[in-house]
Protein backbone atom coordinates (compact mmCIF):
# COMPACT_ATOMS: atom_id res chain seq x y z
CA UNK A 1 0.00 0.00 0.00
CA UNK A 2 2.88 2.02 0.09
CA UNK A 3 3.77 2.36 -3.37
CA UNK A 4 3.39 6.41 -4.81
CA UNK A 5 0.67 7.54 -5.43
CA UNK A 6 -1.20 9.95 -7.84
CA UNK A 7 -4.41 10.96 -9.04
CA UNK A 8 -5.94 8.67 -11.00
CA UNK A 9 -9.50 10.37 -11.59
CA UNK A 10 -8.63 12.05 -15.05
CA UNK A 11 -7.08 9.16 -16.52
CA UNK A 12 -10.06 6.69 -15.60
CA UNK A 13 -12.98 9.33 -15.79
CA UNK A 14 -12.29 12.19 -18.43
CA UNK A 15 -13.70 9.58 -21.34
CA UNK A 16 -16.58 8.29 -19.02
CA UNK A 17 -20.23 9.96 -19.49
CA UNK A 18 -22.00 6.91 -17.28
CA UNK A 19 -21.07 5.00 -14.10
CA UNK A 20 -22.42 2.11 -12.34
CA UNK A 21 -21.86 1.06 -9.16
CA UNK A 22 -22.94 -2.26 -7.48
CA UNK A 23 -22.51 -3.14 -3.97
CA UNK A 24 -23.91 -5.73 -1.57
CA UNK A 25 -25.49 -3.70 0.89
CA UNK A 26 -26.74 0.21 1.77
CA UNK A 27 -23.70 2.23 3.19
CA UNK A 28 -21.28 -0.02 1.03
CA UNK A 29 -21.08 2.62 -1.78
CA UNK A 30 -20.17 5.66 0.86
CA UNK A 31 -17.72 2.58 2.74
CA UNK A 32 -15.56 2.75 0.00
CA UNK A 33 -16.35 5.03 -2.88
CA UNK A 34 -18.29 7.71 -1.21
CA UNK A 35 -15.60 10.27 -2.32
CA UNK A 36 -15.25 9.04 -5.82
CA UNK A 37 -18.91 9.27 -6.32
CA UNK A 38 -19.48 12.69 -5.18
CA UNK A 39 -17.08 14.14 -7.18
CA UNK A 40 -18.36 12.05 -9.91
CA UNK A 41 -21.17 14.13 -9.57
CA UNK A 42 -19.67 17.16 -8.92
CA UNK A 43 -17.96 16.81 -12.68
CA UNK A 44 -21.24 16.01 -14.34
CA UNK A 45 -21.27 12.17 -14.60
CA UNK A 46 -24.15 10.13 -14.43
CA UNK A 47 -24.06 7.13 -11.18
CA UNK A 48 -26.23 4.54 -10.37
CA UNK A 49 -26.38 3.20 -7.22
CA UNK A 50 -27.48 -0.45 -7.03
CA UNK A 51 -27.81 -2.26 -3.96
CA UNK A 52 -28.60 -6.06 -3.61
CA UNK A 53 -29.65 -6.38 -0.39
CA UNK A 54 -31.39 -3.75 2.26
CA UNK A 55 -29.39 -4.60 5.05
CA UNK A 56 -32.28 -5.99 6.78
CA UNK A 57 -30.29 -8.09 9.20
CA UNK A 58 -27.63 -5.65 9.81
CA UNK A 59 -28.76 -4.81 13.96
CA UNK A 60 -27.87 -6.29 16.90
CA UNK A 61 -31.03 -5.09 18.70
CA UNK A 62 -33.56 -7.85 19.71
CA UNK A 63 -36.91 -5.63 19.40
CA UNK A 64 -37.00 -4.73 15.77
CA UNK A 65 -38.11 -7.22 12.44
CA UNK A 66 -36.63 -7.40 9.19
CA UNK A 67 -39.57 -5.61 7.75
CA UNK A 68 -39.04 -2.44 9.77
CA UNK A 69 -35.53 -2.54 9.75
CA UNK A 70 -35.36 -3.02 5.63
CA UNK A 71 -37.54 0.20 5.64
CA UNK A 72 -35.24 2.00 8.00
CA UNK A 73 -32.16 1.56 6.03
CA UNK A 74 -34.09 2.23 2.76
CA UNK A 75 -34.80 5.42 4.32
CA UNK A 76 -31.74 6.38 5.22
CA UNK A 77 -29.90 5.20 2.33
CA UNK A 78 -32.36 7.48 0.22
CA UNK A 79 -31.14 10.34 1.97
CA UNK A 80 -27.86 9.29 1.71
CA UNK A 81 -27.93 9.00 -2.13
CA UNK A 82 -29.64 12.71 -2.35
CA UNK A 83 -26.81 13.64 0.17
CA UNK A 84 -24.02 12.22 -2.75
CA UNK A 85 -26.37 13.83 -5.65
CA UNK A 86 -27.65 10.49 -6.99
CA UNK A 87 -31.23 10.92 -8.69
CA UNK A 88 -33.87 9.15 -7.27
CA UNK A 89 -34.43 7.18 -10.63
CA UNK A 90 -31.07 6.14 -9.63
CA UNK A 91 -31.11 5.03 -6.88
CA UNK A 92 -32.30 1.03 -7.11
CA UNK A 93 -32.59 -1.64 -4.61
CA UNK A 94 -33.04 -5.41 -5.72
CA UNK A 95 -33.61 -6.72 -1.84
CA UNK A 96 -32.62 -9.54 -2.75
CA UNK A 97 -32.12 -10.92 1.40
CA UNK A 98 -29.39 -9.62 3.60
CA UNK A 99 -26.88 -12.35 3.86
CA UNK A 100 -28.29 -14.48 0.91
CA UNK A 101 -26.50 -13.39 -1.87
CA UNK A 102 -25.94 -16.22 -3.99
CA UNK A 103 -24.13 -16.60 -7.88
CA UNK A 104 -26.57 -17.82 -9.39
CA UNK A 105 -28.18 -17.48 -13.06
CA UNK A 106 -32.01 -15.34 -11.53
CA UNK A 107 -29.99 -12.84 -9.38
CA UNK A 108 -27.17 -12.56 -12.27
CA UNK A 109 -30.34 -11.62 -14.55
CA UNK A 110 -30.81 -8.74 -12.12
CA UNK A 111 -28.00 -7.56 -12.52
CA UNK A 112 -27.70 -7.60 -16.12
CA UNK A 113 -30.97 -5.65 -16.94
CA UNK A 114 -29.31 -2.82 -15.12
CA UNK A 115 -26.28 -2.96 -16.97
CA UNK A 116 -28.80 -3.29 -20.09
CA UNK A 117 -30.94 -0.55 -18.76
CA UNK A 118 -28.14 2.16 -17.97
CA UNK A 119 -25.24 1.06 -20.07
CA UNK A 120 -22.65 2.27 -18.29
CA UNK A 121 -19.03 3.05 -19.60
CA UNK A 122 -17.59 1.86 -16.43
CA UNK A 123 -18.95 -0.14 -13.46
CA UNK A 124 -17.45 0.03 -9.52
CA UNK A 125 -18.63 -3.46 -7.58
CA UNK A 126 -16.63 -5.32 -4.51
CA UNK A 127 -13.60 -7.46 -4.51
CA UNK A 128 -15.00 -11.11 -5.87
CA UNK A 129 -11.46 -13.00 -5.80
CA UNK A 130 -9.82 -12.51 -1.71
CA UNK A 131 -11.39 -14.28 0.90
CA UNK A 132 -9.06 -11.96 3.46
CA UNK A 133 -8.74 -8.52 2.64
CA UNK A 134 -5.32 -7.23 3.72
CA UNK A 135 -5.29 -3.65 4.02
CA UNK A 136 -1.40 -3.49 5.39
CA UNK A 137 1.21 -5.84 6.22
CA UNK A 138 -0.63 -5.39 10.39
CA UNK A 139 -4.48 -4.95 9.44
CA UNK A 140 -6.65 -7.27 7.35
CA UNK A 141 -10.43 -8.63 7.47
CA UNK A 142 -12.87 -10.95 6.18
CA UNK A 143 -13.96 -10.20 2.53
CA UNK A 144 -18.18 -10.53 3.65
CA UNK A 145 -19.73 -13.69 1.65
CA UNK A 146 -22.28 -11.27 0.30
CA UNK A 147 -19.53 -8.83 -1.11
CA UNK A 148 -17.48 -11.57 -2.64
CA UNK A 149 -20.64 -12.73 -4.55
CA UNK A 150 -21.92 -9.38 -5.57
CA UNK A 151 -18.44 -9.14 -6.64
CA UNK A 152 -18.60 -12.57 -9.12
CA UNK A 153 -22.09 -11.38 -9.85
CA UNK A 154 -21.62 -8.19 -11.45
CA UNK A 155 -18.54 -9.47 -13.28
CA UNK A 156 -20.71 -12.88 -14.83
CA UNK A 157 -23.82 -10.46 -15.70
CA UNK A 158 -21.36 -8.16 -17.32
CA UNK A 159 -20.17 -10.82 -19.54
CA UNK A 160 -21.75 -12.56 -21.33
CA UNK A 161 -25.32 -12.21 -19.68
CA UNK A 162 -26.00 -8.16 -20.81
CA UNK A 163 -24.28 -8.67 -24.03
CA UNK A 164 -25.76 -11.85 -25.80
CA UNK A 165 -29.58 -10.72 -26.68
CA UNK A 166 -30.68 -14.62 -26.32
CA UNK A 167 -29.87 -14.48 -22.60
CA UNK A 168 -33.32 -13.22 -20.32
CA UNK A 169 -34.58 -11.80 -23.68
CA UNK A 170 -37.80 -10.66 -21.95
CA UNK A 171 -35.84 -7.38 -20.94
CA UNK A 172 -35.90 -5.68 -23.84
CA UNK A 173 -39.77 -5.65 -23.20
CA UNK A 174 -38.27 -2.66 -22.02
CA UNK A 175 -37.45 -0.11 -25.15
CA UNK A 176 -34.51 1.47 -23.31
CA UNK A 177 -32.87 -2.20 -22.61
CA UNK A 178 -30.46 -3.41 -25.10
CA UNK A 179 -27.75 -5.08 -25.12
CA UNK A 180 -24.49 -3.93 -23.54
CA UNK A 181 -20.92 -4.09 -23.14
CA UNK A 182 -18.53 -2.74 -20.31
CA UNK A 183 -15.08 -3.65 -19.84
CA UNK A 184 -13.48 -1.31 -17.51
CA UNK A 185 -14.18 -2.21 -13.92
CA UNK A 186 -13.22 -0.78 -10.27
CA UNK A 187 -13.12 -3.23 -7.61
CA UNK A 188 -12.89 -2.20 -4.12
CA UNK A 189 -11.66 -3.97 -1.07
CA UNK A 190 -8.14 -4.07 -3.57
CA UNK A 191 -5.04 -2.80 -1.45
CA UNK A 192 -1.82 -2.82 -2.21
CA UNK A 193 -2.50 -4.81 -5.90
CA UNK A 194 -0.45 -3.95 -8.85
CA UNK A 195 -3.46 -2.49 -10.46
CA UNK A 196 -3.93 -0.47 -7.68
CA UNK A 197 -4.98 3.48 -8.57
CA UNK A 198 -6.26 6.20 -6.57
CA UNK A 199 -8.44 8.80 -6.44
CA UNK A 200 -8.31 12.13 -5.02
CA UNK A 201 -11.24 12.79 -2.56
CA UNK A 202 -9.71 15.95 -0.50
CA UNK A 203 -12.21 18.07 -1.54
CA UNK A 204 -15.23 15.50 -1.27
CA UNK A 205 -14.47 13.87 1.88
CA UNK A 206 -16.72 16.40 3.99
CA UNK A 207 -19.46 15.09 1.35
CA UNK A 208 -18.62 11.57 1.71
CA UNK A 209 -18.96 11.82 5.96
CA UNK A 210 -21.87 13.57 5.52
CA UNK A 211 -23.85 10.95 3.26
CA UNK A 212 -22.02 7.88 5.42
CA UNK A 213 -23.54 9.47 8.61
CA UNK A 214 -27.52 9.34 6.96
CA UNK A 215 -26.98 5.52 8.13
CA UNK A 216 -27.96 6.85 11.54
CA UNK A 217 -29.14 3.14 12.48
CA UNK A 218 -26.10 2.14 11.98
CA UNK A 219 -23.26 4.87 12.26
CA UNK A 220 -22.57 7.88 14.49
CA UNK A 221 -21.00 11.26 12.52
CA UNK A 222 -18.52 10.05 14.52
CA UNK A 223 -18.57 7.04 13.32
CA UNK A 224 -18.21 7.84 9.54
CA UNK A 225 -15.42 10.30 10.46
CA UNK A 226 -13.38 7.66 11.42
CA UNK A 227 -14.01 5.49 8.60
CA UNK A 228 -13.60 8.09 6.08
CA UNK A 229 -9.82 8.93 8.04
CA UNK A 230 -8.85 4.97 8.19
CA UNK A 231 -9.94 4.20 4.53
CA UNK A 232 -8.43 7.51 2.68
CA UNK A 233 -5.21 7.70 4.87
CA UNK A 234 -2.55 9.97 2.67
CA UNK A 235 0.68 7.83 1.17
CA UNK A 236 1.64 10.77 -0.92
CA UNK A 237 4.75 12.58 -0.76
CA UNK A 238 3.37 15.72 1.77
CA UNK A 239 0.60 13.71 3.24
CA UNK A 240 -2.54 16.14 3.14
CA UNK A 241 -4.42 14.72 0.52
CA UNK A 242 -7.04 11.81 0.97
CA UNK A 243 -7.37 9.14 -1.69
CA UNK A 244 -9.66 6.05 -2.32
CA UNK A 245 -7.87 2.76 -3.38
CA UNK A 246 -9.44 0.71 -6.72
CA UNK A 247 -8.32 -1.96 -8.81
CA UNK A 248 -8.48 -0.89 -11.96
CA UNK A 249 -9.26 -3.68 -14.47
CA UNK A 250 -9.63 -3.24 -18.35
CA UNK A 251 -10.72 -6.80 -20.03
CA UNK A 252 -11.05 -7.32 -24.06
Amino acid sequence: MKQPITDSYQRIFADKKRVLVVFAHPDDLELYCGGTVARLISDGKIVRSVKMTSGEMGSRQEKITQEELLSIREKEDSASMTELGIAREDNVYLRRGDGKIENNLEIIGDVAKQIRLFQPDLIITHNPQDLVIRFDKDINWFNHRDHRNTGQIVIDASYPYARDILFYPDHFQDPVAKSWTCTEFLLVDSYGHEDSVFVDITKFISKRVAAHARHKSQYSTKDAKDSADFFTKSWDSQGKNKYETFRHVIVD
